[in-house]
């Protein structure tokens, strides 16, 4: 049971990895090669050595995905077995290195900067390049060491695997090797790059001519690094220091060694903190992508505070707002059509189940229920806005009603997904407890809670629109009219984007962990227990990827974006684009309705079994299909309620 649920999540994190991570570091690839070629410096050398090493780990990642997909049994050639091992464990501990000596550079620079400047050579970096490359390699050789050392003493088992299951007498040498690299290859350059990061951020943040811009740039820069350093290759160097003390494996191993996958995705996110060839390379590529769909650069009027298009641009604009508003409108009529009926059946099931016997579950999706139906109800009027080019012609009091009800529901749906995700795991984690204490009135308190925050939270989009630090009546600088929520002054702007920075934080990070934490969890217990039915294990797995796949396709890069804006003390250009993303929301949820309860599902059953009757669909009588009924009902008595999660 627990390989199955080691190979379903292994294979969901190499893919996600492999789709994001190449296409990035792809990018940085091509931005550091044409550095390099014309003037490089020692943090591009370091950067280019680091992305080399991610690209080589994202080669050979689809022979884990192979692995993954055969239930961790390696059918692929022998040969390939440490070779893909040894560059998996080998971009560990290079990023541990190349991250430490971008913040070695970056401390000097800003601590001895006369100095440092006149003795900065990049030959240093192509030497400390080699010796990183070296002294890694040579130490995840164990791999091979422990590949073919007493071999003839594994089992039948352990021959179809790969690098696993080792015998007492190869735990004797990998051991102490785990726990060495921990120490040297982890430790001590973590340490190296608080202190380089502390002190580089302290610096900077004295210096009086420093932007207030770069100034965030460095502590992003040291954020990131130091949050890879503890998420990404943490866990996993603790397993080292745990099986050395109990002289075996811990059993969370392999999951401590996939948060290690993500360094793939996460390095092109330092990389553009790093790197302002990395920036500009990624500010052209948006340019040209806004270009092609027919958002020119003409069209930054509508995101900045730049409203002058003079000459034969400013003729053009009318045909790039056409563009964006049809793809908007498209995208919200899709939404209205598909998210509106299976909403109202959601929203008709959960009455009469809370009517009846509410369970906490039931109660809060019941609340995400009324907030996407809020939200789809007041969409017609993004869809004239759309229409009309993005111009505001409808009353002014609607504009900020209908913004707020907008993104009120993406922190809604946080809010309630993740109160989803913790029930969930409460009912399978302590299934006694929490089935002796639990009660409606706490979903209750916890929805209130939810909605109460959320609205105070995106209050913002009333203030931000009429404040006006110069008390004149008037904005500071003209703004456009028939603009809803758009074109804000930099007085504004120094409103909005920390408040844009605290909701990505508070309102997305912190729910998207607490969502993870349970639904792998959630996963990973009750595919342990042996007598949860096959079609239950599927649907909880179904529900957390789906769950985890809203997160981060619908919110994600819509939260990104206010980091980004921080950053950059701007909207960034994509920004809307990515606020399409997550319209999708209200189309996603009923999926997730369906996996979670049975209400639902019920309730789509007999809305499918009234279709099939009123079109007069012939019963069969053959014996086939009474047993595919038998089948079914039998299914149907194995299934556990989840309102009944607690029996788990």
């Amino acid at each position: 049971m627990e390989v199955k649920l080691d190979t379903t999540l292994m294979l969901a994190v190499y893919i996600i990895t492999f789709v994001t991570g190449l296409p990035a570091n792809l990018l940085a690839f091509y931005a550091f090669i044409q550095k390099f070629r014309q003037k490089p410096t020692p943090i591009d050398i370091l950067l280019l050595n680091l992305t080399i090493s991610d690209l080589i780990f994202l080669i050979f990642l689809p022979f884990k995905m192979k692995e993954a997909a055969d239930g961790l049994q390696w059918n692929l050639p022998k040969f390939l077995c440490p070779l893909s091992g040894f560059i998996f464990y080998t971009t560990i501990y290079n990023s541990t290195f190349f991250l430490m000596g971008v913040s070695v550079e970056r401390y000097l620079g800003v601590a001895f900067p006369i100095k440092y400047k006149l003795h900065r050579r990049p030959l240093y970096a192509v030497i400390a390049s080699v010796i990183f490359w070296l002294f890694s390699l040579s130490h995840i050789s164990i791999v091979y060491i422990m590949e073919y050392h007493n071999s003839t003493d594994s089992t039948e088992h352990s021959k179809n695997s790969c690098y696993k299951d080792f015998n007492e007498e190869q735990l004797k040498i990998l051991l102490p090797v785990r726990l060495e690299l921990f120490v040297v290859l982890f430790c001590i350059p973590f340490l190296i790059c608080v202190f380089c990061y502390v002190n580089f951020v302290r610096i900077l943040c004295k210096l009086p001519h420093i932007s207030p811009q770069r100034r965030r740039r460095a502590v992003g820069l040291s954020l990131g690094t130091l949050l890879v350093y503890v998420l990404c290759f943490g866990p996993y160097n603790v397993s080292h220091v745990v099986g050395y003390v109990y002289r075996k494996s811990p059993d969370w191993r392999h999951f401590a060694l996939l948060l290690s996958t993500f360094n793939a995705c996460l390095d092109p996110i330092i990389f553009y903190f790093s790197s302002s060839t990395v920036r500009k390379l990624l500010n052209n590529i948006l340019k040209r992508m806004v270009g092609n769909l027919q958002l020119t650069c003409c069209y930054r009027y509508f995101y900045c505070q730049q409203w002058s298009c003079t000459g034969t641009l400013q003729s053009k604009v009318a045909t790039m707002l056409s563009g964006y508003s049809h793809l908007v409108l498209a995208v919200h009529i899709i939404t209205f059509l598909t998210g509106l009926p299976t909403n109202i059946l959601a929203f008709y099931t959960f009455s009469l189940k809370v009517r009846q016997k509410p369970a906490p579950i039931d109660i809060l999706l019941l609340n995400l229920t009324v907030s996407d139906l809020i939200f789809l109800i007041f969409l017609p009027f993004r869809m004239k806005e759309a229409a009309d080019g993005m111009k505001w012609y409808m009353p002014d009091f609607l504009c900020p009603l209908s913004g707020f009800l907008f993104y009120a529901t993406i922190y809604n749906s946080t809010f309630f997904l993740t109160g989803v995700s913790v029930e969930r795991y409460l009912g399978v984690a302590y299934p006694i407890r929490h089935k002796l204490s639990r009660r409606p009135l706490y979903a209750v308190i916890a929805s209130i809670f939810f909605w109460v925050f959320s609205l105070t939270q995106l209050s913002i989009v009333y203030i931000v629109p009429y404040y006006n630090p110069q008390g004149d009546g008037m904005f500071p600088t003209p703004v456009p009219q028939n603009i809803c929520y758009e074109n804000f002054t930099n007085e504004q702007l120094k409103v909005l984007l920390p408040v844009r920075l605290e909701l990505c934080l508070v309102l997305f990070c912190i729910p998207f962990l607490i969502c993870s934490f349970c639904y792998i969890n959630f996963v990973r217990i009750l595919c342990k227990l042996p007598h949860i039915s096959r079609r239950r294990r599927q649907r909880a797995i179904g529900l957390s990827l789906g769950t985890l796949v809203v997160f981060v396709l619908c919110f994600g890069p819509y939260n990104v974006s206010h980091v980004v804006g921080f950053a950059t003390d701007s909207s960034p250009y994509w920004r809307n684009i990515a606020l399409i993303f997550s319209t999708f929301n209200a189309c996603l949820d009923p999926f997730i309705f369906y996996f979670s309860s049975s209400a639902v599902r019920k309730a789509l059953r007999r809305l499918f079994a009234n279709l099939l009757g009123r079109l007069k669909v012939p019963t069969c009588n053959r014996p086939s299909c009474c047993s595919s009924l038998a089948d079914s009902q039998t299914d149907k008595d194995l299934e556990l309620n989840p309102n009944e999660g607690s029996a788990v």
